[in-house]
């Protein structure tokens, strides 16, 4: 972990985004028309890894599972993401500290156990520090279904950042929540004709968000 406090969480950049949808094949042909493969499926979870450069995205059809849920209740969305942490079991006692509120979802057969904190929207924050070539998450929790694991596809090499869309009046609150959990920090604010405001959070790693809402 930092010494001088700028990365009190020791993030090092996104490990995944996971999505859920009421009709999961919507976005297996999104995903698929963007360039990603499936190269994985979850050893005991009706859950699937698409890849495409250093990018991993997650399906999760699993119909017990809180990215289920969320998708009946939000529809075909992104419920969930992971940042890659130095140390996960210290960057979540940290987090709690900070007043992170944590989500204890259970592992399945032979499953990791992930930490997580609750997100904007009730989505999960997951806390990864497996990420090494041949000694990853998946290389644990999936099984390999395609013999190219690193596609190209169309030549997306690494998330650049994510937006988060929140309701008129909560923008404060969730810049907040980054800037006191993550130690992130404001570096612009946009002004759109139709009075969109967003405000782009950068952490230590470069790791950034663009947090939006509509004034209308």
């Amino acid at each position: 972990m930092d010494g001088d406090g700028d990365n009190p969480i020791g993030l090092d950049g996104f490990e995944f985004v996971e999505f859920a949808a009421p009709d999961p094949g919507q976005l297996d042909q999104i995903f698929r028309s963007l360039g990603f493969a499936l190269v994985a499926q979850h050893r005991s979870k009706n859950v699937q890894l698409y890849r495409q450069g250093g990018i991993n995205f997650i399906l999760n059809q699993e119909k017990t599972s809180l990215a289920h849920y969320f998708a009946e209740e939000h529809g075909p969305a992104a419920c969930g993401m992971a940042f890659r942490v130095a140390d996960a079991h210290h960057a979540y006692a940290e987090l709690l500290q900070r007043g992170a509120q944590p989500i204890d979802i259970a592992p399945g057969p032979m499953e990791l156990k992930l930490p997580a904190i609750k997100g904007i929207g009730g989505a999960p924050i997951y806390l990864i520090d497996r990420y090494a070539p041949g000694a990853s998450i998946y290389d644990i929790d999936f099984r390999y279904v395609s013999d190219e694991r690193q596609p190209v596809g169309l030549g997306l090499t690494d998330i650049d950042h994510l937006t988060h869309n929140v309701y008129k009046g909560r923008m404060g609150f969730w810049a907040s929540y980054y800037e006191r959990l993550f130690n992130f920090r404001q570096v612009r604010l946009f002004r759109h004709q139709r009075r969109i405001y967003r405000s782009s959070f950068q952490g230590h790693v470069g790791t950034r968000w663009s947090h939006s809402h509509s004034a209308q």
